[in-house]
C-alpha cells in the first residue's frame, strides 16, 4: 500500500535538490524577489528597468546554470570550477541583457527569446558532451526531462489554485483582508521557486553507474504519436505539397506566409521523427517505419518551395529580423535534412546541438539577424534617397515607409540622418522623437501605411489625426474650458462643472442634422459640422495625417476652436455624408 511522502522525505529531497544544483536555487529566489519588486513598482519607477533586466537576466541564468552543471556533473570535476564557470558565462548573461534600451525594442525581445531557447536546447545535450554518446540514452533523458517540465507545472498550477481558493474562502467567510498583491505574489513564489525545485529534483543523472539511463517507451505516447501526430503531419504534408504541384503548373509566385507553413509542418515532423525513433525501426510499426524512412525525402521538395518564397521576398524588400530567421532556420533545416540522408547512422543530439548554434550565432556578430538586417535596410534606404528628386510611385512610397518604421523602431530616427543630408537635422531640431509620418514628410514625400491601397475606395472619406494617440502636451493658452466629443455619445452633460472667476457653468450638446447644437448655461451655439467637413478637402479617401484640423465658432460671448481627431462617412454625388466624429472643443469665455 503506497503511502504519502512525510514532510521529512520532503524536506530531505529538497535538501538533496538544493545542494546538487545550489546556483540554480540560489537564481531561482533572486528571480522571484526581482519579479515582487518589480510587480510593486510603479509605471514610471525610474528603478523599474532594472528590476525587467535582473528578471530577465535570472530566467536566462537559470537555464545556463543549469546546462552548466549537467556538464560537470556527467565529469564528475572539480565543484569549484563548475561554479567559476557558471558565474563567468553568467556575467555575459547579465551584460547582454543590461545592454538593452532603457525601454526595450520589439528587436531586444526577440533576442531575449531567441538566447532563451537556444540556451534550453542546451540542456538537452549538455551532459551527454563530456562522455561516449548513446543513442538511447540521450532519447531517454530528454523523455523524462520533458515529462518532468509537464509534470511539475501540473503540481505548480494544483498548488497555486488551492492556494488562491483557500484565501479567498477566508476572505469571503472571515472578513480577512488581504494584500492586495497577494495572489500574484503566491504564483511568483509557486512558479520561480516551487516548481523550480521541484522540477530539479527530477533532472535525471547522465552519468550515474547505479542508476544508469534505460530507455523506456511510454505506450500512451507511441498512440498518441502512431493515431494523432503523423496522421495529421501527413495531411499537412499532402495539402503543401498540392499547393507547390498547383504553382509549378499555374506558374504562379508563393504567398508569403507560406514560409511559416513549411516550417511549421518541418518542425513538427521534426518532433514526431524524434518521438517515434526508438521504436521506428520495429516490424510491427508499419506506419511509423514509413514515416522515418521517407520523412526527409519528402522535405526536399517543401524545401525548396520554403526558399523560393523567403529569398523572392528579401529580393523585393531586403532582410528584416523575421525574414533573417526564416532564412536560417531554411537552412537549418537543409542541413538537417542532408545530414540525415548521407550518415547511415545519424545521431538525434545532432538536431538540438545544430539548432542550439545556429540561434547562438545570430545573436552577435557581422552574422547576426541584427547586423544583418539593419546593413540591408539602411542600403536600401540610401537607395531611396538617392532619388529624393524624383516622385516616388505609390508602391515605392509603401516601400520607403517601411523602411523607416522598420528602422526608426529598431534604431531610432539617428542612424537615417547621415543619408538623408539635412532634411533630417532639420527635424530633429524641432522633435527628438518625430513619427514616421513626420519622417516621411520632412524627407519630401507622403507615409503611407501597410494597409493603404493604391486604388482608394471613392465612396467613402476618412479623416484621423494620428497625434491623437500620443500623450502630446498642449499650449490651451486663451481658452478657459476644454472637452471631448464624439457622435458615438447620444448626449453630453455637465452641470455646474467648472467654476471660472466665481461663475458656474453648465454643458450640454445634443445632435442636430447639420452637425451639433453646443448650450452653455442658456446660451444656444450651433456648430455646423456637416458644412464645414463638405467645404474641406482635408477629409478625403484613406486619409491619417499630422495635420490639424480646426473650425472656429464665434459669438458674442464666446469664442470656440473645434479640432477634428476623426471623421468618417460616405460620399454620393459629391457629397460627404458624415457618419462619425470625434472632436476636442476648446472654449474661451469673453469678458
Amino acid at each position: 500500500m503506497s503511502r504519502l511522502p512525510s514532510l521529512q522525505n520532503v524536506l530531505n529531497a529538497t535538501l538533496k535538490t538544493v545542494l546538487r544544483f545550489p546556483l540554480e536555487n540560489i537564481t531561482a529566489i533572486l528571480g522571484t524577489i526581482f519579479a515582487i519588486i518589480l510587480n510593486e513598482k510603479n509605471y514610471n519607477d525610474p528603478n523599474k528597468e532594472f528590476y525587467e533586466k535582473a528578471l530577465m537576466s535570472a530566467s536566462l541564468c537559470l537555464v545556463l546554470f543549469l546546462s552548466v552543471s549537467l556538464f560537470f556533473l556527467a565529469t564528475k570535476k572539480n565543484t569549484i570550477l563548475r561554479f567559476v564557470t557558471s558565474i563567468i558565462l553568467g556575467s555575459f548573461i547579465v551584460l547582454f541583457v543590461f545592454n538593452f534600451h532603457k525601454d526595450i525594442t520589439d528587436l531586444e525581445i526577440q533576442q531575449f527569446l531567441v538566447l532563451n531557447i537556444a540556451l534550453h536546447l542546451l540542456v538537452s545535450f549538455a551532459g551527454f558532451l563530456p562522455r561516449s554518446y548513446d543513442q538511447d540514452e540521450f532519447w531517454e533523458f530528454n523523455k523524462q526531462l520533458f515529462l518532468r517540465i509537464l509534470t511539475s507545472g501540473l503540481y505548480s498550477v494544483v498548488l497555486y489554485c488551492g492556494l488562491a481558493l483557500a484565501i479567498l474562502a477566508i476572505d469571503k467567510l472571515f472578513k480577512v483582508e488581504f494584500y492586495d498583491h497577494i495572489y500574484l505574489h503566491i504564483f511568483f513564489v509557486i512558479a520561480g521557486i516551487f516548481n523550480t525545485i521541484f522540477f530539479l529534483n527530477g533532472v535525471p543523472e547522465t552519468n550515474n553507474s547505479e542508476n544508469p539511463l534505460i530507455l523506456k517507451y511510454p505506450k500512451g505516447l507511441k498512440n498518441f504519436t502512431q493515431y494523432v501526430l503523423l496522421p495529421l503531419i501527413s495531411l499537412y504534408l499532402v495539402i503543401l505539397i498540392c499547393y507547390e504541384a498547383k504553382i509549378l503548373v499555374t506558374l504562379s509566385l508563393p504567398v508569403g506566409w507560406v514560409s511559416y507553413l513549411v516550417l511549421v509542418f518541418a518542425i513538427f515532423g521534426i518532433l514526431s521523427f524524434l518521438l517515434v525513433h526508438p521504436i521506428a525501426t520495429e516490424t510491427n510499426n508499419l506506419w511509423m517505419r514509413t514515416f522515418n524512412r521517407w520523412f526527409y525525402f519528402l522535405l526536399i521538395p517543401l524545401l525548396g518551395l520554403l526558399f523560393w518564397a523567403i529569398l523572392y521576398r528579401i529580393n523585393l524588400y531586403g532582410f528584416t529580423h523575421e525574414r533573417y530567421y526564416v532564412l536560417l532556420l531554411s537552412i537549418w533545416l537543409s542541413v538537417i535534412v542532408g545530414y540525415f540522408l548521407i550518415q547511415k547512422q545519424p545521431k538525434i543530439k545532432f538536431i538540438p546541438v545544430s539548432l542550439c548554434l545556429a540561434g547562438l550565432l545570430s545573436l552577435a556578430g557581422p552574422q547576426s539577424a541584427n547586423f544583418i538586417s539593419k546593413k540591408s535596410q539602411l542600403s536600401r534606404f540610401e537607395s531611396y534617397m538617392k532619388k529624393s528628386n524624383q516622385k516616388l510611385t505609390f508602391e515605392q512610397e509603401k516601400d520607403l515607409s517601411s523602411i523607416v518604421s522598420f528602422l526608426e523602431d529598431n534604431y531610432g530616427v539617428e542612424i537615417m540622418v547621415p543619408y538623408a543630408k539635412t532634411k533630417l537635422e532639420t527635424l530633429l531640431k524641432t522633435d527628438k522623437f518625430p513619427s514616421d509620418y513626420e519622417i516621411m514628410e520632412a524627407l519630401g514625400f507622403e507615409y503611407r501605411s501597410p494597409y493603404d491601397k493604391k486604388e482608394k475606395n471613392k465612396d467613402e472619406f476618412y479623416y484621423y489625426y494620428y497625434e491623437n494617440d500620443q500623450n502630446n502636451v498642449e499650449n490651451i493658452h486663451g481658452y478657459d474650458i476644454s472637452f471631448t466629443l464624439s457622435s458615438y455619445q447620444n448626449k453630453f452633460e455637465c452641470n455646474d462643472c467648472i467654476k471660472i472667476e466665481n461663475k458656474s457653468y453648465s454643458i450640454q450638446s445634443s445632435d442636430k442634422d447639420y452637425g451639433l447644437d453646443l448650450q452653455i448655461n442658456q446660451d444656444n451655439i450651433p456648430i455646423q459640422i456637416n458644412d464645414f467637413v463638405n467645404k474641406n478637402a482635408n477629409f478625403k479617401e484613406d486619409y491619417n495625417s499630422n495635420k490639424k484640423i480646426t473650425q472656429e465658432v464665434e459669438t458674442p460671448k464666446y469664442k470656440i476652436m473645434i479640432t477634428y481627431l476623426n471623421a468618417n462617412g460616405k460620399i454620393k454625388n459629391n457629397k460627404k455624408i458624415l457618419n462619425n466624429y470625434n472632436i476636442k472643443v476648446l472654449i474661451k469665455i469673453k469678458n
